[in-house]
């Protein structure tokens, strides 16, 4: 049940939109509603029910709140096919493109939801599919999103509109229940990494190398060598990591990606998780409407560091730390030389204002209590160990009107659109006939 449990799409009217088209019913399949002679099975709309109910913690031994969430659910199921009835009807269409790159945004969203395409790719073996078949899948629900928010788009969202008066009005009688903007913190960082040993290494690049000599010159196929050899999750699918954008994968990896050409197999490229051999299947030119994209496999000679590798950079990074304190030495000189955080380390480690919500829990109360100009000590996180420093702190304050004007004009926006939306729909509806059977 991925599909569905991940790509779950609402419109700002809350509008549920996901799944494929209706069917029509088998003789011996029970019909929950009829909508101009399109039927909603009764088996679709209790599989919804068990989804939304799993991931709203609905217990369904209490009858009464999941019979409501039945009901909620064949409701827009039943809006659903309105809404492709109307756009149906108004002659709208989208292209095959157009549901590709859709296709590929949401599965980028489901990769960032599930964290890492690590565990993507561990969750697409786990349900025993690849993403070829899962983007299949995603297709006919896509589609119908697209035509329902071009339909939404042209009937409501284009005629809605707020001017400025409507959002100070909004400002002055919810001002009290706002809240405050939290304290801030400008902070910088250098990230100390656990770098394997020079042997470990060396053993890493040459068992890449062997690796890489049996599918270019003993010519076995890639897909099985990852399978059998590749220390990334990835293996369990052939090394195949789907389709990724700049910014997506370490720079390493990206900068040697997006240069291969379709079907070119690269020399072992090392980034901090080991050697990489990556092999690119297709390259998506940058188009008006989605970013450059390829979709590569690779197989990953991990080279894992040891205790004794994590001492190392703990140790490194206290000296490093001390270096700083006891003898003086500019944070940003140290950052840029010693930084393997490749994003900040040219901005002297500058990682911007951070709320002190926003930050991970187990440094929020170390962080937030140094001063302004203090360098903390060293913290481990899953890439090495970071130093941290206060560059700037801005306490919490009232919002001001001029700080969330643009937030609070999209808040009175998301509400004339849902009232513009319903009295849209309500008018709609009449025009078709729907058929409630249970």
């Amino acid at each position: 049940m991925m599909t569905r449990r991940f790509l779950t799409v609402a419109l700002t009217t809350g509008l549920l939109v996901c799944g494929g088209g209706s069917q029509l019913a088998p003789a011996a399949e029970r019909i929950a509603a009829v909508v101009n002679k399109e039927a909603i099975l009764a088996s679709d709309v209790d599989e919804q029910t068990r989804d939304a109910a799993e991931r709203m913690n609905v217990d369904p031994s209490d009858s009464s709140t999941y019979k409501r969430l039945r009901g909620e659910v064949l409701n827009q199921l039943i809006e659903k096919q309105v809404l492709l009835t109307e756009a149906n009807r108004e002659g709208i269409t989208v292209t095959d493109a157009e549901v590709s790159q859709a296709v590929d945004r949401e599965i980028q969203g489901l990769k960032q939801r599930i964290g890492s395409e690590a565990d993507y790719q561990v969750a697409l073996a786990r349900e025993k599919t690849t993403e070829a078949e899962l983007r299949k899948r995603y297709t006919p629900g896509v589609r119908e999103q697209l035509m329902i928010s071009r339909l939404v788009g042209k009937e409501v969202q284009s005629k809605t509109s707020v001017t400025d008066a409507e959002v100070r009005t909004y400002y002055d009688a919810h001002r009290d229940s706002i809240g405050r903007k939290p304290e801030e913190l400008k902070m910088a960082h250098i990230l100390i990494p656990f770098e394997p040993d020079t042997s470990q290494l060396r053993r890493a690049h040459v068992r890449a190398d062997s690796l890489r000599d049996l599918i270019v010159n003993k010519k076995q196929p890639f897909d099985q060598v990852a399978q059998r050899f590749s220390d990334d999750p990835s293996s369990r699918v052939g090394g195949d990591l789907g389709t990724f954008g700049r910014g997506d994968m370490v720079p390493e990896f990206e900068e040697v990606a997006f240069k291969l050409k379709p079907m070119e197999i690269s020399m072992p490229v090392r980034t901090r998780f080991g050697y990489h051999i990556i092999q690119v299947l297709e390259h998506f030119a940058k188009t008006d409407s989605a970013a450059e994209r390829v979709h590569a496999r690779h197989v990953m000679v991990q080279a894992k560091p040891s205790p004794a590798d994590e001492e190392r950079a703990r140790l490194r990074a206290l000296a490093l730390r001390d270096s700083i304190i006891t003898k003086g030495a500019d944070f940003a000189a140290v950052a840029k030389k010693f930084s393997a955080d490749t994003a900040t380390r040219d901005s002297g480690g500058v990682l911007g204002s951070v709320p002190v919500p926003g930050l991970p829990q187990n440094l929020r109360e170390p962080l937030s209590g140094l001063a302004v100009g203090e360098v903390s000590v060293p913290f481990k996180r899953e890439a090495g160990y970071h130093l941290f420093k206060v560059l700037g702190r801005t306490p919490e304050t009232d919002y001001k009107y001029e700080d969330i004007k643009d937030d609070l004009r999209q808040v009175v926006l998301n509400k004339k659109l849902e009232d513009s939306y319903r009295r849209w729909y309500e008018r709609v509806r009449k025009g078709v006939n729907v058929e409630v059977k249970n």
